[in-house]
């Protein structure tokens, strides 16, 4: 009888010994990321056609129907990549 126990305790600490600590990643890899420039984040003296499309690019983002590959997200990048920077 003691035996069994003794197995049944090692057996035990041995399943304790293989569960994996390591904690869920947040988020998927596979996501977009956030842009780091919107209306929160420009200069005081960012220009006009800057803010502009910050503005439209950040209502487009806030719309849960809005892809990251859709064409107009795209071009709004490419006009703040060019313009704000």
């Amino acid at each position: 009888m003691r035996l069994q126990h003794l197995l049944a305790a090692a057996l035990l600490l041995a399943g304790v010994a293989c569960t994996d600590d390591k904690p869920a990643k947040s988020g998927l890899v596979t996501a977009p990321q956030r842009p780091a420039l919107t209306m929160t984040t420009l200069s005081k003296d960012a220009s006009t056609v800057c803010v502009a499309n910050v503005r439209q690019r950040d209502a487009l983002l806030a719309n849960p129907k809005t892809t990251s590959d859709s064409p107009e997200l795209t071009a709004l990048n490419a006009v703040i990549d060019d313009v704000c920077q």
